[in-house]
């Protein structure tokens, strides 16, 4: 029973830290910059499509610009940043991440605090069988 519960603490504790440690992958700057583009594109389409006075040709130029941005970045990307490679979704999310190493520090003290509590959970409940 005990491991069970030390390998749950510690899945735990492994969870916390593969969400809070951020995905560090290294794109040049002008391929980030296509890409920024394109979310900024991406998202004033977004606010012409929800704005209700906009015209149908407003709305589909803004599409059309947006995945325009999106395509020029993939092509951009995949021909200057061998490491990226799939599509380009202009949008929240992805793949590029930060190093920052304040998120590090706190992905670390998270993984620190579930250990230490497995393992006082477990000094604790030693003498119980």
């Amino acid at each position: 029973m005990r491991s069970i519960r030390v390998l749950t603490g510690l899945a735990v504790a492994g969870a916390a830290l593969a969400v809070t440690a951020p995905n560090a992958q290294a794109v040049s700057p002008s391929c980030q910059k296509a890409l920024d583009d394109a979310e900024i594109t991406q998202k004033n389409a977004d606010t012409v499509k929800a704005d209700p006075s906009a015209t149908p040709e407003e709305k589909k130029a803004a599409e059309e610009e947006a995945n325009m941005a999106a395509s020029t970045a993939q092509r951009f990307c995949d021909s200057t940043d061998p490491a990226v490679r799939g599509g380009v979704h202009a949008g929240s999310g992805g793949s590029q991440g930060s190093s920052n190493p304040v998120e590090l520090a706190a992905g670390a003290a998270v993984l620190a605090v579930g250990a230490g509590a497995v393992y006082l959970h477990r000094r604790k409940t030693g003498g119980q069988s």
